[in-house]
């Protein structure tokens, strides 16, 4: 599951339906539901995988840690997706 880019699509429609005033579109309900069974038991979302390529610098957890921004996105578009679609 590719639930990193999932998730950062979703983050990004969850912005311009703030944005725009929209409820969020009901197509995205299987995305969601992916995002949703990406969280661990205790609320966090483990980093999976790295895009290859050159690392700069270090921003995140190694993959198999639960990721603090991963988190935000998660809790965030969860939060977003439940209170705004009946």
């Amino acid at each position: 599951m590719k639930s990193p880019d999932v998730l950062n699509a979703a983050e990004y429609f969850r912005q311009v339906s703030l944005l725009d005033g929209t409820p969020p579109d009901p197509r995205m309900a299987d995305a969601i539901e992916l995002v949703r069974a990406a969280r661990q038991p205790d609320g966090t979302w483990l980093q999976a995988r790295r895009h290859p390529g050159r690392v700069w610098f270090e921003v995140d957890v190694p993959a198999g840690e639960p990721s603090k921004w991963l988190t935000l996105f998660g809790t965030r578009v969860l939060a977003w997706w439940d209170s705004r679609t009946p």
